[in-house]
């Protein structure tokens, strides 16, 4: 059927859009001086007056969305030109799909795509077959160029190497020795761990970061500002190439480029990534025991000004549905007076070095064997995934069951890596290590600081409320 908006094609078309694109620049590029003049000897003899010139540069021909083609297309819709103009077919897209829909919405109005370079008459059948394939060309070197570049960055990633040569913070690189640590910001991304693992939050990193010279670089999500946020310090943290890590698709692989920090304290930073970030929304809390206490009743406790006295206080989550009980409120300075009473006591047990020593020594011998265990059972995981896997191309399990075992076993594992990194940490920095260091700073020590030194030694603070005091139990980690 035919559509109703066609017009007719005007034999000279006056009016021109002309549409340049560049991908990249780089040797042998056609620069968008010579696109432009080309297309204007074109117009010139067409007998076209170019009414407007749409430049994409640096932007490949793959990704519709980011480009300015669409506003070239645009103005031939609402009638302000009748024939867009580009140098070769190709500048207008490498996507089939992409394509076929350009041509269709510019022609489907009357208007016209025309080829500075490609003479062709498209109101012909034999004319637009050719500019399809021309088309189908493109979209085949573009098909062509990815796979080729997959391919090296296959190569590269085998032997080491990141995948591209972008900047990495702590890092400087050339092409004949790749990736080094620079001697200004490598210093930095090291103390950046350093504090993480010492207890800093990243909100404080942050802080640090911006009151000194050094700034992030592209990459990373920098913020409009050029300043550092917490978004670009977690993703530079979190992939590891500080520690010699490259990462593919996801995963994390060893690199050749040296580390600037060890495997332990990479270790230990993961462990105490994943401890934060169950409790995230604690991290800036002016409470010490945000997200580590709980009620007898086994709700959450709350931090925050509660009463006639606007007085710090813990509150049992379940008292405001009225679930469990009434009541369920303890004073924070009561807790903290319990939880340095337990710490003192603890302290008073191994207050000779020797008593220290074996004590540290017995912690570290149960961590390891722990993590032995676990490796083990990791092992069985994967045995297990791989005969459902087998299974499942048997045809022995449908493809629903395949995947609902599958994502089980993969939960399974995510935990036990994470209780294996907990369990590498106090192996080499047992929990009972850190108690005279808290005890001795405890009233300068920084407010999150603190708080990640408590949540290593305890699991959590139980607390029962009551009158005239609530009862508080401490649960160590050993």
């Amino acid at each position: 059927m035919p559509r109703a908006n066609l017009k007719a094609v005007p034999d000279s078309p006056q009016r021109a859009v002309a549409y340049i694109r560049v991908s990249k620049e780089r040797d042998g590029m056609i620069s968008p001086e010579l696109q432009l003049a080309a297309i204007e000897q074109h117009c010139e003899r067409s007998g076209y007056e170019i009414v407007e010139t749409i430049s994409d540069l640096d932007m490949t021909g793959r990704f519709w969305k980011r480009r300015q083609v669409e506003r070239a297309i645009g103005i031939i819709e609402a009638g302000t030109a009748d024939v867009l103009v580009v140098w070769k077919v190709s500048r207008v897209s490498r996507n089939r799909l992409d394509w076929a829909i350009a041509v269709d919405r510019v022609e489907g109005i009357g208007g016209r795509l025309e080829s500075a370079t490609e003479p062709m008459d498209t109101s012909t059948s034999s004319g637009r077959f050719a500019r399809g394939m021309l088309a189908e060309l493109a979209a085949f070197e573009s098909e062509r160029m990815g796979e080729q570049w997959k391919e090296a960055h296959a190569r590269r990633v085998k032997t080491g190497v990141p995948a591209n040569g972008k900047p990495r913070f702590g890092y400087q690189y050339t092409k004949e020795t790749g990736f080094t640590p620079d001697p200004v910001t490598g210093p930095v991304l090291a103390e950046l761990y350093r504090r993480y693992i010492a207890g800093q939050s990243v909100y404080a990193l942050v802080k640090w970061l911006n009151d000194g010279p050094t700034r992030p670089v592209t990459g990373y999500g920098v913020s409009s500002d050029g300043l550092w946020s917490d978004r670009t310090v977690r993703r530079i943290l979190d992939q590891g190439f500080g520690a010699g890590y490259i990462t593919h698709h996801g995963e994390r692989v060893p690199g050749i480029h040296e580390p600037i920090i060890t495997e332990d304290e990479w270790t230990e930073y993961q462990a105490r990534r994943s401890a934060r970030r169950v409790y995230r929304r604690s991290e800036r809390s002016t409470y010490l025991f945000s997200g580590m206490i709980r009620c007898e009743c086994g709700a959450a406790m709350h931090a925050g000004l509660f009463g006639a006295g606007r007085a710090p206080k813990y509150k049992c989550a379940a008292v405001s549905s009225k679930r469990k009980h009434d009541g369920g409120y303890v004073m924070t300075s009561t807790v903290e007076k319990d939880f340095l009473a337990w710490l003192e006591s603890v302290a008073a047990d191994i207050d000779s070095e020797a008593e220290h020593a074996v004590q540290a020594q017995q912690q570290a011998a149960k961590a390891t064997d722990k993590v032995a265990h676990l490796k083990t059972q990791l092992v069985k995981l994967g045995t297990r995934l791989d005969q459902l896997t087998n299974k499942m191309l048997d045809g022995t399990i449908p493809d629903d069951t395949y995947r609902r075992l599958r994502d089980e076993i993969e939960a399974q594992r995510g935990d036990i890596e994470t209780s294996m990194r907990d369990a590498q940490v106090v192996a080499t920095r047992p929990p009972s290590s850190l108690v005279p260091e808290l005890l001795e700073n405890w009233t300068i020590l920084p407010m999150d600081t603190k708080r990640d030194l408590v949540s290593r030694l305890i699991h959590r603070v139980v607390v029962k409320p009551g009158r005239p005091r609530a009862h508080v139990t401490v649960v160590p980690r050993w």
